[in-house]
């Protein structure tokens, strides 16, 4: 089943409010072909990504004073580490009148996100984890295992993830957990949380790679094509085995007509995760394009039977159905999505859309409500308040 011939993954974490735990699948992996990596970095393609300057990992976690003076004026006064830890996120929203605002394209150092009060939530998390550290917190980062959730940007789908702070108690001192919990997890979305997903520990060069495979996948976007080598290089070498950016190395190739290439970094992709669905789709898409169609097919049924429990692969067909201009397959593709986990507010958006599209003011408005209802961050619910204030004007 083909979804777009321009999809690809990007590994930044999102707020969610996720309701189910994620689909499998017993239908039978494509075989894998071995890949050799050594030589899949193609520098002669992009001569000019070595003029660009990439963050070191130092200047990703680096604090200034006014992030010293904040750690040691809001949270060193705790002996508990877990009350300093709670401390910390209520303090990083709570500081300025404006309090924290999520945007998905902010891929910030730590220094960045606490200045300008605006990340994603890998960045968010990159800065709670370089203050929890300056406070002494002992902690250690979680990537949470959520369903396959995809944003849209443009004309691309971007697939996103999820990571958390585990603390585990204080670096320093000999603090004692009397009665009670000894960990707690510092996390900017509470559904995830609260829907107990499993977690995996990772390491930090795991996160730095993250950081940087956002940043190409953003420049990608942007058609910076040599600023995105460029970042998937520093994401590569930082940990070789992270399959996402392997997939979005293969696009990148894809885009400047290195097909041989493309394929190859698709191939590393499911090689580190069998279960990347977003290498596997773009892998196919490839191979139809080279009329390999018999392997094309027994691809796209693989990853369609894994998806199908998953609501937010009908979110997906119902954003790539809107985005044609079939509104009414788009409400079909939402109303799955919606009877699956009737709780996020991003399905009843895509309703709304869709309603208003088709000149049903009224379901549109209702849908417009809904979402607001559920909507996880204040920003979120002003903009859906926003559009049903326009809409009362019609």
């Amino acid at each position: 089943m083909k979804i777009s011939t321009k999809q690809f993954t990007l590994f930044f974490t999102i707020s969610l409010c996720l309701l189910l735990s994620g689909c499998s699948s017993n239908q039978a992996t494509p075989h894998v072909v071995d890949v050799d990596t050594s030589d899949l970095l193609y520098d002669e393609a992009f001569p000019e990504h070595s003029t660009f300057t990439i963050e070191t990992e130092k200047q990703i976690y680096a604090l200034d004073d006014e992030m010293y003076d904040f750690v040691h004026s809001h949270l060193m006064q705790k002996d508990d580490p877990f009350i300093r830890a709670k401390l910390l996120l209520t303090k990083l929203f709570y500081r300025s009148p404006e309090k924290l605002q999520y945007l998905s394209g902010a891929n910030l150092t730590a220094q960045q996100a606490f200045h300008q009060n605006t990340a994603n939530c890998l960045s968010l998390t990159i800065l709670a984890y370089a203050l929890a550290r300056e406070s002494n917190l002992d902690i250690k980062f979680q990537e949470v295992i959520i369903p396959e959730y995809w944003i849209r940007e443009g004309s691309y789908n971007m697939l996103t993830g999820h990571v958390n702070l585990k603390v585990v108690g204080d670096a320093k001192t000999q603090y004692k957990i009397v009665w009670g919990r000894n960990e707690t997890t510092i996390d900017f979305d509470p559904y995830a949380v609260k829907k107990h997903f499993p977690k995996n520990i990772i390491s930090k060069n795991r996160v730095t790679a993250m950081y940087y495979n956002n940043k190409g996948a953003q420049a990608l976007v942007d058609d910076e094509l040599s600023l995105a080598y460029a970042y998937f290089k520093a994401s590569i070498i930082q940990e070789h085995d992270f399959s996402p950016v392997w997939g979005n190395l293969g696009l990148l190739y894809k885009k400047v007509g290195l097909t041989d290439y493309a394929e190859q970094a698709y191939l590393a992709s499911v090689k580190f995760n069998n279960k990347n669905y977003n290498a596997w789709n773009n892998l196919a898409i490839l191979v139809t394009e080279q009329e390999k169609y018999e392997e094309a097919t027994k691809i796209y049924s693989y990853i369609h039977k894994a998806r199908m429990k998953n609501p937010y692969y009908h979110a997906l067909l119902g954003e790539e159905a809107f985005y044609n201009g079939d509104y009414k397959l788009s409400i079909n593709h939402y109303k799955k999505a919606k009877t699956m986990s009737d709780r996020e507010h991003e399905f009843y958006f895509g309703l709304a859309r869709s309603y208003y599209k088709l000149g049903d003011y009224k379901q549109s408005e209702y849908y417009l409500l809904k979402a607001k209802r559920y909507a996880n961050f204040k920003d979120l619910e002003d903009k859906y308040q926003s559009k049903l204030n326009l809409l009362s004007k019609l």
